[in-house]
């Protein structure tokens, strides 16, 4: 008896990041034809803090985490990224220089354009140069709710809005993280993450065991978490739409 083949779902890896599928098609695939489709490994250092980027990436499957380096001594979570945004918006107005090291939190694939081709085709494209410098504001905004939210909310509630902003981004309730990974992120001491991860645990809200997280009940973590991952998608949603630009018609 012959077999029955297993069908994968199809997915169109060009409207699989989220700023990529902003594009027109003929500009997409214009700037496509200069990409390169890559594999990212979990602790790929893509950017290094006040060094050239070399290329740009457009996770589609994968996450990048901006690490703020301290004297070279420690580095703290500044901010993450999937497959809705991208690595080096700022390089198409000229700042080629990563702010922050950039390292790979989650294995996947992404498109990889070089600095000079990108800077080309911002130059050429003023929808480019639009989705760039919204997503910036994006990211900013991203990162100011961050520091509020150290100074404002517990960890435990941290924590959730962590996993919350990870699936997200992963489109995976899988989650390739130790504590200590995670404590970096946090910015807090890894003992700290181990007791509210069991907690979380301990209510069924996730499961961890070797490195992996998997979140069992995303509603519940929502729940746990602060209101801060709810505004960053709100956030996210109005300027890359463009509603909250229009609201102030002379910015």
């Amino acid at each position: 008896m012959d077999s029955i083949p297993f069908w994968k779902p199809y997915i169109d890896q060009s409207l699989a990041n989220r700023l990529l599928a902003l594009l027109r098609p003929a500009e997409r695939s214009r700037l496509l034809s200069r990409a390169e489709w890559v594999e990212l490994d979990r602790q790929q250092m893509l950017g290094r803090a006040g060094e050239r980027l070399s290329h740009v990436y457009f996770p589609t499957n994968s996450m990048v985490s901006l690490l703020s380096n301290l004297n070279g001594v420690r580095n703290c979570g500044a901010s993450q990224l999937g497959f809705e945004g991208m690595l080096g918006a700022s390089a198409g107005s000229g700042v080629s220089a990563s702010a922050f090291d950039a390292v790979v939190s989650g294995a996947g694939q992404a498109w990889r354009i070089r600095l000079n081709v990108w800077r080309g085709q911002c130059l050429a494209s003023r929808s480019l140069r639009v989705i760039a410098a919204r997503y910036q504001y994006v990211q900013l905004s991203q990162m100011g709710t961050m520091v509020a939210c150290v100074h404002c909310h517990s960890l435990a509630q941290r924590l959730a809005r962590l996993l919350l902003a990870s699936t997200t981004q992963l489109r995976s309730p899988d989650i390739e993280m130790t504590h200590a990974g995670l404590a970096k992120l946090l910015g807090v001491r890894r003992a700290g993450v181990t007791v509210a991860a069991g907690q979380l645990q301990e209510r069924g809200v996730i499961q961890y065991a070797r490195g992996h997280i998997l979140v069992l009940d995303s509603p519940a973590l929502l729940a746990q978490s602060c209101g801060c991952f709810l505004q960053d998608e709100r956030i996210y949603e109005q300027v890359m739409s463009g509603s909250l630009l229009r609201r102030h018609p002379h910015t």
